[in-house]
């Protein structure tokens, strides 16, 4: 369901792209703001129209009602404090990793495209590749996210970091555009998958006790990786002319979260002793 949810993103990569490249070359950068302004409020104002709370509002039942309950009440019995999260290494791992997902994610959104137009690709194909990025990011947050309802939250999120450090090691021989296409679908596939399971792996490691919490400051530590990736990246190829350094950087990352989810196992609370594993 999650990634259901949250393959909304990947769709708005999909047509966006594209579409901004158009109006950019027709028009002007300014009408492209102008125009992007537009749909993104007026698409947001349409959709929240249908939104509600419950299926009650609408006399309706949530399927499996009475399992959902029951397992929203084991998980909030095993819950953890805030407090306790953060003196957890486990806490650390996960925003770790996540770290590391959106230093390497906004590095390339920002970047493959500058980078395809250096190798002489037209800038209206070169869009394309962020297409391709935002596609497969859809099909990879529904894919990886229903497949970890299946074999577990730490197999399918190492499954999509292996993806991604396969796909940014492959980007370090990609010079023709077939090669930068097979790239963006492998990436948009496997970072799809690590956003769908960023709130069901908190919630099975933390509970659901303070669960908004706890996913906040995740978040909030991968967005911090998402503000410095695109400029460490950007620094590198104006003192080097090159990406290469850039884009090694980002697939070492994704070795490195590669390593913190192997280890990713449930912390164990140690109540009175002030103490977590």
């Amino acid at each position: 369901m999650t990634g259901i949810v949250a393959s909304g993103v990947g769709v708005g990569t999909l047509i966006m792209p594209p579409l901004a490249q158009w109006l950019i070359s027709t028009y002007s950068w300014r009408t492209c703001y102008i125009v992007v302004g537009i749909l993104a409020l007026a698409l947001a104002i349409l959709a929240a129209q249908f939104l509600r709370r419950d299926p009650g509002q609408i006399g309706q039942s949530p399927y499996g009602e009475s399992e959902v309950k029951e397992e929203r009440l084991n998980l909030e019995a095993r819950g953890f404090s805030f407090q306790e999260a953060i003196h957890s290494r486990q806490f650390w791992m996960l925003s770790g990793l996540y770290f590391c997902h959106g230093f390497f994610l906004q590095a390339i959104m920002v970047h493959i495209v500058p980078y395809a137009i250096e190798l002489r690709i037209p800038a209206m194909i070169a869009a394309n590749i962020l297409a391709i990025i935002g596609g497969l990011n859809s099909v990879g947050r529904v894919g990886i996210g229903s497949a970890s309802d299946r074999i577990g939250n730490k197999l399918s999120l190492l499954i999509a970091f292996i993806m991604t450090a396969v796909a940014l090691l492959w980007l370090q021989l990609a010079q023709e555009l077939w090669m930068l296409f097979l790239f963006a679908a492998l990436f948009g596939f496997g970072g799809g998958g690590q956003t769908a399971l960023m709130a069901p792996a908190a919630a099975e490691l933390f509970g659901l006790r303070v669960h908004g919490t706890i996913l906040g400051t995740v978040v909030f530590i991968a967005n911090i990786g998402g503000a410095v990736g695109p400029l460490i990246a950007g620094y590198i190829f104006d003192i080097t002319n090159s990406y290469y350094l850039a884009f090694l950087i980002s697939a070492g990352l994704g070795i490195m979260a590669i390593v913190l989810t192997s280890f990713l196992r449930a912390p164990q609370i140690v109540r009175g002793a002030g103490a977590l594993d």
